[in-house]
């Protein structure tokens, strides 16, 4: 760092001292830069109230000092020069000339001096600061906030970039995400059958004991079944006649043997059969009799009744059986199952294809993004 070293006992006091002393002024005047903008507070100068309080200021990059007072909405420059008289006469009139060696310029409301511009544009040095520093680090950089809306810090403002949409990170490998502002995906979706996972339905029916179907068959036209009824060995059948009600049996009676019909009137009702000849009568000497007498005659029977009966084979044996009909006909049938079994099914479709929600759990936040602090007002 440049600096001057006085001393006493008479230091010389030349153009290059003063050179000298303007250069390290013009070194500190760019410090200004530092505060962001070429125009700013850099102390004081603060409001209370209606008022404004005394300050220094940077303006145009060059520092000045403020006169505070009633806030009013334009600041103006002054600036008083002081002039000197210089050993030089470059006029010709015999004295030294007098030059303007002194210009002090101040800030300070109002429009009366020789530059005028709105106290709005005049910040804070650390708003200028901090101003540079976001715009140099924040740019296009998108930061969450999770605050209300109208409380959004000044200088920054809504980001729509992303509204609506879940951040991912750019990877240039993957083509779904190598490219920064790539959209996809969707809030709710509906599976395609190719998208769902393999997977099949079964079951069975089950039923706890035996069992029958029914049903029948039906023929259109004339048909015939033939069968065979088999056993392997001596077996024997059993049943009984039923009658539905009285009934008598027939029979013959009052046999006597004779020759020719009897005449007399209590024998017209006999019936007679052949049976030869020379049958002896009562008496040995009747023996030309060839024909037997006989009254027909019916049981008186006592109601229904049956008679049992029993039918028995001593060895194996079949029946043969040939149906025959003449026309279209259908027969009845029972199936039955002498123990548990079960049905094989497939069950029927289910599902509505609804759209289900195709998002993690969420928060809504803002993004908002560095535009520049506004003037202060």
């Amino acid at each position: 760092m440049n600096k001057l070293e006085l001393y006493e006992g008479g230091f010389p006091l030349a153009t290059e001292t003063l050179d000298f002393l303007q250069g390290q002024s013009h070194m500190a005047a760019t410090l200004t830069a530092l505060g962001g903008s070429d125009t700013y507070i850099l102390s004081g100068v603060a409001t209370q109230g209606g008022n404004v309080t005394d300050g220094m200021i940077v303006y145009k990059g060059e520092i000045l000092p403020f006169t505070g007072g009633a806030i009013q909405t334009q600041v103006t420059i002054t600036e008083v020069k002081q002039q000197v008289t210089y050993q030089v006469d470059d006029d010709g009139d015999g004295l030294g000339d007098n030059k303007s060696a002194y210009v002090r310029r101040a800030a300070k409301f109002g429009n009366d001096g020789v530059e005028t511009f709105s106290f709005s544009e005049l910040k804070p040095f650390i708003q200028g600061v901090a101003n540079q520093m976001f715009e140099t680090f924040f740019k296009d950089v998108r930061l969450p906030y999770v605050g209300a809306i109208e409380d959004i810090p000044v200088g920054w403002e809504l980001c729509e970039i992303l509204s609506g949409h879940f951040p991912v990170v750019y990877d240039p490998s993957n083509p779904d995400y190598n490219l920064i502002g790539k959209t996809g995906g969707a809030d709710s979706r509906v599976l395609t059958q190719a998208q769902m996972p393999t997977h099949n339905h079964s079951g069975t029916t089950t039923t706890a004991g035996s069992h029958s179907h029914s049903g029948n068959t039906t023929t259109n036209g004339n048909h015939s079944h033939t069968s065979s009824v088999s056993n392997s060995g001596a077996h024997s059948h059993s049943g009984n006649t039923t009658s539905s009600g009285y009934h008598s049996h027939s029979y013959k009676d009052s046999y006597f043997i004779e020759a020719y019909s009897p005449v007399q009137d209590q024998f017209s009702s006999y019936s007679s059969e052949n049976v030869g000849s020379n049958f002896h009568g009562s008496g040995d000497s009747d023996r030309d009799n060839s024909r037997i007498w006989y009254r027909n005659r019916r049981t008186v029977g006592d109601g229904s009744h049956t008679h049992y009966f029993n039918i028995s084979n001593s060895g194996a044996h079949s029946h043969s059986v040939n149906i025959v009909t003449n026309g279209g006909h259908n027969h009845s049938l029972n199936i039955n199952n002498d123990g548990n079994h079960s049905h094989s099914f497939t069950t029927g479709q289910k599902g509505n294809s609804q759209a289900f929600d195709n998002r993690p759990r969420y928060k809504v936040i803002a993004l908002i993004k560095y535009v520049g602090l506004d003037p202060v007002s």
